[in-house]
């Protein structure tokens, strides 16, 4: 949201880091970036494409724990979870699910196929100095995927030695969760080499919104490790390096402290996550330089999806059965549950290449990019042993592209590119044309367009790797033969208009957005296989539309206060109706069809306020609304409309100076009225996936952080 480039946090900049130049305008329109769309080093208001920027200051103000969090600050970008059981999430832009964007490390795609089922909620805030996020498809440097768009996730390289820690608690219906993070900052004498080591722990126990016994909130247990190293051995070379290591463990459902398998339902993950690589970026001449770089990521978990069902499990309970939990009776509830275990491996490989040659106008790049991921994923018992595998296979990507960056007048630029790419599991190349423009027409006004095509192939996704359940039962997805690619065009096109005079400062801006999407991958509804299990088909649509507007707008009345709305209305609906639930195979008379989208809101929209009445105080309020959606409930046979959603945030954070320290005191409470679902399942046989809007209940939180 364009408040986000607004003036600069009141309290001062941050002990352990230099300045930032103050040119005395109040509007911080001039914060140089490195633009994600073109990996050039530009000023924020004169990005060809456009780019909207969330500040370290700004995620830590609002309390913001990790990427998750801290996306959901932008007008357009939602976060919206998918399981009552264990929690996991997607981001959601221009209308359209997780699926069709691409979160970067640093500009890197690293968040793999499993990495996508837990990964945004796994990146701390700590290791982020800035979002940076694309809307649409408008660069070529970026894969197929990117249709929606691209979330840079850029890390703070330190100017000067020091660092921070903090540690603090969020309380969310009595229980806690603790965290603490960290980071430590060395700068070598004359800047040539820069290192920084993060680390963060978190934890919480399971919460039960409505009672029930059954968590809506999973237990967890989060630690992340990792560093940063820049070394720059002459002028014209630069190198980087990095690693992180996240361990996590969640558990939901009930009966936490019984092995799964004894639990009505339960839904466990231990995920283990290695992610890295080196980058060599080459200046040549004064008109040529290059960038290659190698990463990699590599996943493995063991996971339990299911449990035991509807079943007595308490032995004061009438009907508790003690042979239902021995796993050694043949049509027990635990003889089944005890074979619902998994372990995953997911390792990823990415080599990326860019020229860059600057030539008068133009800014030529070009470049080859491989991708390589495998997935194995093997159902087993509860002993460890292995019982089918259920995915194990490889895909590649292989990407030739070339961009120009083109000044056709001081007032107009382009970016015109096309990809070539080459998937394994298509027969033949694709070839993806995007172009964008940026018309300056007054010093206030700015005028920006684009055209972008892309594509996805059919191959394991992340929600084929998180295993839905109905009750106890696992609810799995499979691809139907002959799955074709889905090919996506996306126009989009707005205006920004900017102004400052004195102490004040507007900023509005209007997107419109048009994808169209032929041959869209659909999920059918839940099936049942000859064995008894349940599945759900993957299958291609004939095609889709999102048309949507998004409108921002930011006001600066004087230096002290900083308010900014920002509105979203999106149609995302199917060409044709489709069948989402058909109950007739066993007996039923209910046939529901649909063309909108489930989980996807027409509406949404975030205000914003920032005030420091006083040197060394700041002030937050906010507000995030979700407006209805189609959402629909598996064990009633319904297409349930939500309710309209609003939640409130309010903050403080307090600057002090102790021992020469900078310390920063903060406290507040998000989700004041405590807007969220009430319709929430209930019991052992309750449909995971029933589940929308705000994530979180009422929580207050407090922390302190001390900067070296």
């Amino acid at each position: 949201m364009l408040c986000i480039t607004l003036a600069a946090h009141a309290g001062g900049p941050p002990a352990s880091r230099e300045a930032e130049p103050d040119d005395g305008d109040v509007v911080r329109l001039d914060r140089m970036v490195v633009s994600t769309a073109t990996r050039t080093e530009r000023l924020l208001a004169d990005v060809p494409v456009r780019t909207e920027v969330v500040l370290s200051e700004d995620i830590g103000m609002r309390g913001a724990l990790n990427f998750s969090q801290a996306a959901e600050l932008l007008n357009g970008v939602r976060v919206e979870s998918n399981c009552q059981n264990c929690n996991t999430s997607e981001v959601q832009l221009l209308g359209l699910g997780g699926a069709y964007n691409q979160i970067l490390f640093d500009g890197t795609p690293l968040l793999s196929s499993l990495g996508g089922v837990y990964g945004i909620e796994q990146i701390p805030s700590a290791f982020v100095d800035r979002l940076e996020v694309v809307k649409g498809g408008g660069s070529s440097l970026y894969g197929p995927g990117a249709v929606a768009g691209v979330i840079n996730l850029v890390p703070a390289k330190p100017r000067a030695g020091g660092g921070f820690a903090q540690a603090g608690a969020d309380v969310q219906k009595g229980e806690p969760l603790w965290f603490g993070d960290g980071r430590a900052d060395f700068v070598a004498r004359g800047g040539a080499f820069a290192l920084s080591v993060v680390a963060q722990g978190a934890k919480n126990d399971s919460i039960d919104f409505n009672g029930d016994g059954y968590s809506e909130i999973t237990k967890k247990e989060l630690a992340v490790a990792g560093f940063q190293a820049w070394w720059s051995p002459s002028p014209s070379t630069r190198l980087r390096a990095a690693y992180q290591y996240t361990g996590e463990d969640r558990r939901g459902g009930n009966r936490l402290g019984q092995p799964e398998y004894l639990a009505n339902i339960a839904e466990s993950l231990q995920t283990r996550y290695h992610r890295g690589g080196v980058v060599w970026e080459q200046d040549v001449g004064r008109a040529f330089d290059f960038r290659l770089g190698y990463s990699f990521a590599y996943i493995e978990r063991d996971s339990f999806y299911g449990g035991g069902g509807d079943v007595a499990t308490d032995p004061g309970d009438p009907a508790y059965d003690p042979a239902q939990l021995d796993p050694a009776v043949p049509g027990s509830a635990a003889a089944a549950s005890y074979r619902q275990y998994g372990y995953t491996e997911n390792p990823l490989h990415y080599i990326d290449s860019q020229f860059n040659y600057r030539a008068g106008a133009h800014a030529l790049a070009f470049g080859v990019q491989y991708k390589h991921e495998a997935v194995f994923d093997e159902n087993r018992n509860h002993a460890g042993e292995g019982l089918r595998v259920t995915a194990d296979g490889d895909f590649s990507n292989t990407g030739i592209y070339a961009q120009d960056e083109w000044a056709a007048a001081d007032s107009l630029d382009f970016v015109l590119g096309a990809r070539l790419d080459k998937s394994s599991e298509l027969d033949n190349p694709v070839f993806s044309p995007r172009v964008a423009a940026a018309w300056a027409a007054t010093e206030a006004l700015k005028i920006r367009a684009g055209v972008s095509t892309g594509f996805r192939a059919p191959e394991v996704f992340s929600e084929d790797l998180h295993v839905d359940t109905l009750g106890a039962d696992q609810v799995r997805i499979r691809n139907a033969p002959g799955l074709a690619e889905e090919r996506a065009v996306t126009c989009m096109a707005g205006l920004e208009w900017r102004f400052g005079k004195n102490d004040t400062a507007w900023a509005v801006d209007l997107t419109f957005s048009l994808t169209d999407i032929a041959d869209t991958f659909v999920l059918g509804e839940i099936l049942t296989d000859t064995d008894g299990s349940l599945y759900q088909e993957r299958r291609n649509a004939s095609g889709s539309r999102v048309e949507g507007v998004e409108a921002n707008a930011a006001w600066q009345p004087f230096a002290a206060l900083r308010l900014t709305a920002g509105v979203a209305w999106y149609r995302s609906r199917y060409d044709e109706g489709r069948v989402i639930y058909d109950d007739t195979p066993d007996g039923g008379a209910t046939v529901i069809v649909t063309r909108n989208y489930l989980k996807t809101p027409a509406w949404s929209g975030v205000a914003q306020a920032v005030w420091t009445p006083l040197a060394p105080l700041d002030v937050f309020a906010g507000l995030k609304y979700t407006g209805p959606m189609d959402v629909l409930n598996n064990n009633t046979g319904t297409l349930n409309r939500s309710p309209n959603l609003w939640a409130a945030d309010i903050g403080l954070v307090w600057h002090a100076s102790i021992a020469g320290r900078h310390v920063d005191f903060s406290a507040g409470v998000k989700n004041i009225f405590d807007e969220r679902q009430r319709d929430l399942e209930t019991g052992a046989n309750r449909d995971s996936d029933y589940v929308y809007g705000p994530r979180f209940a009422r929580s207050v939180y407090c922390g302190v952080k001390v900067e070296f």
